[in-house]
């Protein structure tokens, strides 16, 4: 009897054990999976018109973080085996307050469609051309429930100036926005609809950044451009503006007959300015581990984010760089 019942129990226990694998595993967690993406050459994915392609030259190569939501078992296995290059970050770290997936997905191909234009006006610049540039303001992009903007803002406004200080572009606007302490009132003046209105509001302070004034909005700069050639891109599953350094050098490389490549494969990641400055990024462990996974020769990286990406690089040479010239300076004469 004590046997029969013995081996009732290990069934039951193999049931329950068989539900949770095939029921509780797959349930999404309020967790993401960070882990390195794509290094993805841009000669087929960029086209210059009239530009320089073809067989013998070398790659430019943007790498990408891949990001996706957490089973239970990813909490489970990230959790207890750390593989490298494999992070767990919670939903308020990945996304900012008071947005969804798709809202952030969006603010995401924004980024990257500015972060095309700005990579283009570098890049033409570099390569000598004249081009007509034309800073609009600050557009709002996102209008947070919770900000002191949610009651009179709205998407698409474009902020024109701020305490009677003309706005030409968001990093204005945030830097007059922070000028003030939490609690003091700041003016506000929106072009919509050709039609510009005053407003008046109260900085408060948002959780992903703590200690910093702000109204509750999310903004880019609105800027027109005019350039002397088209270029298109197909970068249909790709988002974000950490490729744009790696844009400006693939839309350079097309503009001039020599290839700057030198017959290698080169990998890397940066933000870029309009006075081609390269900015930091997130997930450049990944991005690193990318690179190496598609034989890449040599990895440009912010200086910023060089010591991080050290750590995870095991035998592909780094190349730190603040600006596009410098990453310039270093292909031609390395």
């Amino acid at each position: 009897m004590e046997q029969r019942n013995g081996r009732i129990s290990k069934i039951l226990g193999l049931i329950i054990i068989t539900f949770i694998v095939f029921n509780l595993v797959p349930v999404p967690t309020q967790h993401y999976v960070i882990e390195p993406g794509i290094a993805q050459e841009l000669s087929p994915i960029i086209t210059v018109e009239d530009g320089s392609k073809g067989p013998g030259r070398g790659d430019f190569m943007l790498t990408a973080v891949s990001s996706r939501r957490a089973t239970f078992w990813d909490v489970i296995y990230i959790t207890f085996r750390r593989p490298k290059g494999v992070e767990l970050e919670s939903r308020a770290e990945h996304l900012p307050p008071e947005i969804d997936i798709e809202q952030y997905m969006e603010i995401m191909q924004k980024h990257m469609e500015d972060s095309k234009l700005k990579a283009q006006a570098v890049a033409f610049q570099k390569a000598g051309y004249q081009i007509e540039i034309t800073k609009r303001g600050a557009k709002i992009d996102e209008v947070l429930k919770t900000g002191s903007a949610a009651e009179f803002l709205k998407k698409g406004d474009l902020i024109v100036s701020i305490d009677e200080e003309v706005v030409e572009d968001d990093a204005a606007a945030v830097r007059l926005i922070r000028k003030h302490q939490i609690g003091e009132e700041v003016s506000i003046t929106v072009k919509r609809d050709e039609q510009r209105i005053n407003y008046r509001l109260k900085t408060v302070e948002i959780s992903n950044n703590p200690g910093k004034a702000s109204i509750g909005v999310s903004i880019y700069t609105d800027i027109a451009y005019k350039f002397p050639r088209e270029v298109s891109f197909h970068t249909e599953n790709i988002a974000g503006s950490s490729a744009g350094a790696m844009f400006v050098l693939e839309i350079y490389n097309q503009l001039l007959p020599e290839d700057i490549t030198k017959e290698r494969r080169i990998a890397g990641t940066g933000t870029v300015d309009l006075e081609g400055n390269v900015g930091a990024i997130d997930g450049v462990g990944q991005k690193v581990m990318s690179a190496e996974s598609s034989n890449a020769d040599l990895f440009l990286v912010p200086l910023d984010n060089y010591e991080e990406a050290k750590e995870y690089v095991t035998w592909l040479k780094l190349v730190p760089i603040e600006t596009i010239d410098q990453a310039l300076h270093y292909l031609a004469n390395n």
